[in-house]
């Protein structure tokens, strides 16, 4: 680190990043809402609340992951005021509850692929072939190239990149 850069430095943001993160976010955002237009007005909102908050952006987390997680919120709070406001009876209540742990489990399988999509090609592959299809070790080792060791310390890397992608996510 040198004399000019501080663990709370804000990150350059030219036309060109900011760009290109509007294009993700969007992409983010149109998956989760009915709209185009929905999508956009969102990602104009995590605009809005991460320009507020950039002086306190502490870095631990890229620029993306943090953007990505204020739309989540924004998504999120977006569901929440369209929830009924009438009471449910107990069947009506489970079903509120099924439906909203779907929506929760969807978004967490998105946070993952979204996570996996993050990782080398190699620890990816080496993810998916141990975690996705299970195949076992010696299968993967065979259908990546590697030696067994080697496709552990892959498989080991990718897992903790993983974790941390996630981790960062919530």
């Amino acid at each position: 680190m040198n004399g000019t850069d501080t663990p709370h430095a804000s990150p350059p943001l030219d036309r060109v990043e900011v760009q290109r993160l509007t294009e993700q976010l969007t992409r983010f955002a149109r998956r989760r809402v009915s709209s185009d237009d929905l999508a956009r007005e969102l990602v104009q909102e995590t605009w809005v609340s991460a320009l507020a908050s950039l002086p306190r952006y502490a870095g631990r987390a890229s620029m993306r992951t943090w953007l990505t997680s204020i739309l989540r919120h924004k998504v999120a709070d977006l569901y929440r005021g369209r929830r009924p406001t009438v009471s449910f009876d107990e069947d009506r209540g489970a079903g509120a509850q099924a439906s909203m742990r779907r929506i929760l489990a969807r978004e967490m399988t998105e946070q993952v692929l979204d996570a996996i999509a993050e990782l080398s090609p190699r620890e990816r592959e080496a993810v998916e072939l141990c975690g996705v299809e299970e195949l076992d070790r010696d299968e993967a080792a065979d259908r990546m190239g590697l030696s067994r060791p080697c496709l552990r310390v892959t498989l080991c890397r990718g897992r903790k990149h993983l974790r941390e992608a996630l981790a960062e996510a919530v």
